[in-house]
């Protein structure tokens, strides 16, 4: 790849914003050094990496990389003999722990790994760390020129002695400082050339005796080390030595293992390199809202949805391009200051970043081709730096380029044959790009001579293209119109910028008719391009706008259905809860009925009036529950539109059958199932809408009731009738409902509370009871039965 064409699609900036990116140093140096891939599998396997690391970075987030710094140039003088500084060692240390990090950070995320390792963990899983080593810098380097007394057994012992000399100095130094107080300068101990010196005063020299090391500037105080302390002094001096030379032992030791630790250290170095340069790759691909390209080696070009990766999101106008599928030159016109160049840039900037590895700022479905080599000459005075440049330079670089010219190169031409005659220009610029498609070339080039509209048009394997322009605002829209030749609009830009209008009559009266007819069909072309893109640009609106409908009534539904498993749910469960209720309550009323069987209780009518309205009791809740449910047919009936003879059904009790009389009481009537006669409350019955069949009437008159309709009806029986307060008519109502559930329920005898009163309603039971077939016998009670004011009664029993 040429330099210059780096140089000229900006991609060293783009190096500079990967660069940005890296966490470490050697990571830096691998963006900065990072070139296009010299083959198209290179180039996908480059792809693949980033994919893995943007994978890694969004689940996982980003890998541990502190604390490494490029330590192969240590580890090299290392290996060639040299002693490392404590210092040197400091980094390795930190090296290896960051080492130790990485391969920790891995480690977490395997067990999540469900669809297999990722290959750039794998890369960190091929880290070698070296614990042994690290523990012994750790216990050996104490900062950047200092190492811990336990780095040997002789440092310690060094050190030791040199602490108690230098406390054994100072002792016979605070005894010189006591005595001679009177001669000395200051009650101070300081230190002159690394000896233990006093300030004695110059008129007191002989005072105290020893070696003069120093005088002051006035020559007033002279630094005097005391002949007592002169032995003691030269000792330090000796093992002051003596702890240089064992430290440079031991640094010596540690150099001589990180020689031979060098192919590790090294490898590692390489590898977090590599890993540092991958997530770089990531951070900017996300920095970018960037996405990986399909790539091939076709020579084909989509781009969705484009942007310059240089120019700030919020400026950026993102274009749709195309090339190599069914052209291989694109001729892009339009006017100054319009986006040619943009786009001319955004090709070969994106197309070197995918062939280099790096995600590109486009939306998908976007294609970029693998090219040998790309040949760029974009004017200077058109580029981002705004130099200038001639016909010369320009042409000096297409000689260039159409001497390399050949099959598998991309060739960027901005302003072809401009700086020169216009028609020799366009006859020139004409003539180049039929070189370089004859080659083999894929050529993209802008230009503003008319003459290249016209070969785009009829030159096969050729396509025009401009820049979009809205002649109202005067301003560019910056969308690239791919099959669609530009116009300048000079004239239409003159006119609003106030240019006399007599002077653009007469421009337009000196453009040819042959012209003027091309450029009114162009704009004509425009114009239908920009509507139809508008009209799409409607209906992708109006397709997402169904699209998100559809996915709002998808998920409303689905809550729906959740919420009618929810509501199912429970009903379920609170039905199972009244029915082990129900069966628990049951269960224990009959082990009681059990008990005092087994006790020989005899029976008594109130042992069976208690069970039965403690059954009564639990056939009622389940009622009331059963009362909200929804009849599947039939019609309510009142009073008004009860017809003898009709098939009606109960709602609560399951009992059906001809409605044959009307009770005594005015809110209840008689049913007739067969041989069956129950008395039901009006509010109860439901019309059937149609008569059973005769074979079925027949077959319900032989049969005897449902296990169901008796199940209700015992539940709901008593062996008691209260009747005190009522009026005749409601107790004979009663009376007939109450014998109905007792017979069915097979109890007998039976008790009718009426009171005693004035003996009416004593009177009228007793008159109802003789003339019920289902009466036996009754008589008043007996004492301790109540007396007159209550009748027992003995019923007949139930038959089939």
């Amino acid at each position: 790849m040429v330099s210059r064409s780096l140089e000229k699609l900006e991609y060293n900036a783009i190096m500079a914003l990967l660069s940005s990116r890296a966490a470490t140093s050697i990571g830096r140096a691998l963006c900065t050094g990072l070139r296009p891939a010299s083959s198209l599998s290179e180039s996908c396997a480059w792809l693949c990496e980033t994919d893995e690391a943007v994978r890694r970075l969004l689940k996982w987030g980003d890998l541990p990389f502190s604390g490494i710094d490029d330590i192969r140039p240590a580890v090299k003088r290392a290996s060639a003999g040299a002693v490392l500084t404590c210092g040197e060692f400091l980094r390795i240390a930190s090296f290896l722990r960051a080492v130790d990090r990485m391969l920790a950070a891995v480690a977490d995320c395997l067990t999540e790994e469900s669809s297999g390792e990722l290959p750039l963990h794998r890369k960190v899983r091929l880290l070698e760390p070296l614990p042994g080593f690290v523990r012994r810098l750790e216990q050996s380097v104490a900062g950047e020129d200092e190492l811990f007394d336990h780095a040997s057994e002789e440092l310690f012992s060094i050190r030791r002695r040199l602490r108690d000399t230098h406390d054994a100095v100072r002792r016979e130094l605070d005894k010189v400082v006591t005595r001679q107080s009177g001669a000395l300068q200051e009650n101070l101990i300081t230190m002159r050339s690394g000896r233990y010196v006093v300030p004695v005063r110059s008129d007191r020299r002989a005072s105290v005796p020893g070696l003069v090391h120093d005088t002051s500037s006035s020559g007033n105080t002279l630094f005097i080390e005391p002949m007592a302390v002169v032995e003691l002094n030269n000792k330090i001096r000796e093992l002051e030595a003596a702890e240089k030379h064992e430290m440079l032992a031991i640094l010596k030791e540690l150099s001589g293992i990180a020689a031979a630790q060098a192919d590790v250290l090294i490898a590692d170095t390489a590898i977090l390199a590599e890993l540092d340069f991958a997530m770089a790759k990531a951070r900017l691909a996300l920095d970018m809202n960037a996405i990986c390209p399909v790539m091939n080696d076709r020579g084909a070009i989509v781009l969705k949805k484009a942007r310059h990766p240089l120019i700030p999101g919020d400026q950026v106008v993102p274009i749709d391009f195309e090339l190599g599928r069914s052209f291989r030159t694109l001729v892009i016109t339009g006017p100054n200051t319009g986006g040619k160049t943009v786009s001319l840039k955004t090709c070969g900037l994106l197309t070197l970043m995918a062939m280099a590895g790096l995600f590109i700022p486009v939306e998908s479905p976007s294609e970029i081709s693998w090219f040998q080599n790309i040949e760029v000459d974009i004017g200077d005075e058109q580029s981002i730096e705004q130099n200038l440049s001639t016909f010369s330079s320009h042409l000096r670089e297409v000689i260039r380029i159409t001497e390399s010219a050949k099959e598998g190169t991309l060739v960027l031409l901005d302003e072809l044959g401009a700086g020169t005659d216009p028609s020799e220009g366009a006859a020139l610029a004409i003539a180049i790009l039929d070189y370089l498609r004859m080659a083999g070339c894929h050529t993209v080039a802008t230009t503003h001579y008319r003459e290249l509209k016209g070969y785009a048009m009829n030159e096969e394997g050729v396509e025009n293209a401009c820049c979009e322009f809205d002649t109202e605002t005067l301003q560019p829209t910056y969308k690239l119109l791919i099959g669609v030749p530009g116009v300048s609009n000079a004239f239409a830009i003159s006119s609003r910028l106030g240019l006399n209008p007599a002077i653009i009559d007469s421009a337009r009266a000196l453009v040819s008719d042959e012209g003027a007819r091309f450029e009114s069909l162009v704009s004509a072309i425009e114009q239908s391009h920009r509507e139809a893109r508008a009209m799409e640009s409607e209906i992708e609106r109006l397709r997402a706008d169904i699209r998100h409908a559809k996915e709002a009534l998808e998920s409303e539904r689905e809550n729906l259905r959740e919420e009618r498993e929810r509501l199912l749910a429970k009903a379920r469960e609170e039905a199972a809860g009244l029915l082990e209720e129900a069966r628990t309550e049951v269960d224990r009323l009959l082990e009681e009925m059990r008990n005092e069987a087994e006790h020989g209780r005899a029976r008594d009518h109130r042992v069976e009036s208690e069970a039965r309205g403690r059954l009564a009791a639990i056939g009622k809740r389940f009622n009331v529950r059963q009362a909200g449910k929804t009849e599947e047919s039939g019609v309510s009936a009142d009073t008004a539109t009860l017809v003898p003879g009709e098939y009606y059904e109960t709602r609560t009790l399951g009992v059906s059958g001809f409605l044959r009389e009307l009770s005594g009481s005015k809110d209840q009537v008689v049913l007739e199932s067969g041989s069956f006669r129950v008395t039901v409350p009006i509010s109860e019955l439901k019309r059937v809408r149609r008569k059973p069949p005769e074979d079925l009437r027949r077959k319900r008159a032989n049969a005897e009731p449902s296990s169901a309709l008796r199940s209700s009806i015992v539940m709901r029986a008593a062996a008691e009738l209260v009747l005190l307060g009522k009026r005749v008519d409601e107790a004979l109502g009663e009376i007939d409902q109450f014998i109905d559930d007792a017979v069915l329920a097979g109890l007998s005898p039976v008790r009718i509370v009426h009171g005693k009163g004035t003996g009416a309603l004593r009177k009228a039971t007793h008159e109802y009871l003789s003339r019920d077939k289902r009466v036996l016998s009754f008589r008043l009670g007996g004492d301790g039965e109540g007396g007159d004011g209550v009748t027992v009664a003995e019923l007949r029993p139930d038959r089939p």
